[in-house]
């Protein structure tokens, strides 16, 4: 097994970090753009890491051939050695991952180039992948954590703190994003970014939110209504709470931490996790609202199971299905609990009668 470890981009080979410059150039009038240089974030993030891990691990075995062109380095003997090394000590998607990000970046690089046998071990690792952990005990219906929200905003003023005179405000804004993201599941990077007036828009009585293609991970489109419920709350965000945790301080962003700045989507993990764990006694992570999302469709309405996948951002239901639907676990561990409690009836009349 080979130590899981990036190589930073300043040692990379010259003829590597060619590449990478010609894939992620902005390009002018006179330059055409690089294939990558309207990539999101994360993804050339990501991308940067899968190339770094794969030449980290041609040094260690030795066979980082510098007089090699990088893409004559990729041959199906080397990637299966290289599966190998890595896919015992982790999850089955990080492994998929670590193969899909690496051939995103070669086609780009060459895209004429007969990659298929590389797409096809992708595919495979695909279909051997599943979720890190059985996700299906801490699932919440999502009307629950809609429920927590409000209440959390409900009661707001009546929480208070000597040390903390942002309190009611800091319950109130946690309220109203949990509430927001159980109506409308967005990805965390999303959530934390809304600004005013460029995200979040009030059209007529109704508030939307609207984010550009190169802003989603997955470069859909998005422009929903938020629920009528949520509206009255939201005024009263705008008007009253995120005002006081400004402060006095100006911003366009529609999350502010106590201190007057834009919240972080790792503080909004932190907050949510928090809240959730005193309410219900487990965390649920922002990106588990998605789960039950899906899994509260499925439960409660199965014959409309394919919002599911619109409403996640998905572009087929596989995906949902697969990653996000505990549905049938649940289902199946009620009708279970349901056998064990008759039993158990059962045995108490039985005992009863004797």
């Amino acid at each position: 097994m080979i130590d899981r470890r990036g190589w930073p981009f300043k040692d990379w080979p010259q003829e590597d970090k060619r590449l990478w410059q010609s894939v992620f150039k902005e390009g002018d009038i006179l330059d055409e753009r690089g294939p990558g240089a309207l990539w999101a974030p994360t993804t050339i993030n990501n991308t940067r890491k899968a190339y770094g891990y794969w030449l980290y691990w041609l040094i260690v075995t030795k066979q980082l051939d510098r007089q090699l062109a990088p893409l004559d380095r990729l041959t199906p003997d080397r990637i299966k050695s290289y599966i190998d090394d890595f896919v015992d000590d982790v999850a089955s998607l990080s492994a998929f991952v670590y193969i899909l990000d690496l051939l995103r970046f070669v086609q780009a690089i060459d895209s004429r180039r007969d990659w298929q046998w590389l797409k096809n071990i992708k595919n495979r690792l695909w279909a051997r992948a599943l979720p890190a952990r059985d996700k299906a005990p801490i699932i919440r219906p999502s009307g629950d954590l809609f429920e927590l929200g409000r209440d959390l905003m409900n009661e707001a003023d009546r929480h208070t703190c000597r040390y903390n005179p942002h309190a009611p405000d800091v319950q109130y804004r946690d309220g109203l994003i949990m509430a927001l993201l159980a109506a409308r599941p967005f990805r965390l990077k999303n959530l934390a970014s809304i600004q005013l007036g460029t995200h979040l828009r009030l059209i007529g009585n109704t508030f939307w939110l609207i984010f550009k293609e190169q802003e989603v991970k997955n470069h859909k489109y998005i422009e929903v209504p938020l629920p009528p419920a949520l509206t009255g709350y939201l005024n009263r965000y705008l008007k009253k709470h995120r005002p006081g945790l400004l402060d006095g301080s100006v911003s366009k962003y529609l999350w502010i931490s106590r201190f007057g700045n834009p919240l972080t989507d790792k503080s909004i993990r932190h907050q949510l996790k928090a809240r959730t764990k005193s309410a219900f006694g487990i965390a649920v992570t922002p990106h588990l609202f998605r789960d039950c999302a899906a899994t509260s469709i499925a439960i409660h309405d199965p014959d409309q199971v394919r919002m599911a996948a619109t409403l996640l951002g998905h572009y087929t239901l596989e995906t949902t299905q697969k990653y996000y639907d505990q549905s049938q676990m649940l289902a199946a561990g009620r009708v279970y609990q349901a056998h064990i409690m008759a039993l158990r009836n059962e045995n108490t009349e039985d005992r009863e009668q004797q």
